[in-house]
């Protein structure tokens, strides 16, 4: 397991079963869709994704991320590509985040994305 991830289960943080399902996403990001997980964008991305899902599994909530830069994300021109990906990447797993999460993950993409035009 990723050694972030392998830290997040044994602080008891992510389910094992999260863990594992993230390797697989770090893979398909790296591999199938050439986004750059290996940086410190991409350590944020699957960090917030892990624990995205985690509350998710609990039933926590957060805050939604501030309108005008949502805004902004979901006015880009690659804006279906990068839904493309994030709907990709969910479906290693059962629960689906909420849509204050979801904001925060297509950013997280979408900061991949640009990252990976460079």
């Amino acid at each position: 397991m990723d050694p972030r991830l392998n830290l997040l289960c044994q602080a008891g943080l992510i389910d094992e079963d999260i863990g594992i399902g993230m390797n697989l996403v770090i893979d398909r990001l790296a591999h199938f869709w050439r986004l750059p997980v290996d940086s410190l964008q991409g350590e944020m991305a699957i960090t917030h994704m892990a624990n995205a899902l985690m509350r998710t599994r609990r039933g926590e909530q957060i805050n939604g991320m501030d309108a005008a830069l949502l805004t902004e994300i979901m006015q880009s021109a690659d804006i279906l590509y990068i839904q493309k990906i994030n709907q990709d990447v969910l479906a290693y797993f059962d629960q689906k985040p909420d849509q204050n999460e979801m904001g925060y993950l297509l950013s997280n993409i979408y900061s991949l994305y640009l990252a990976s035009r460079q």
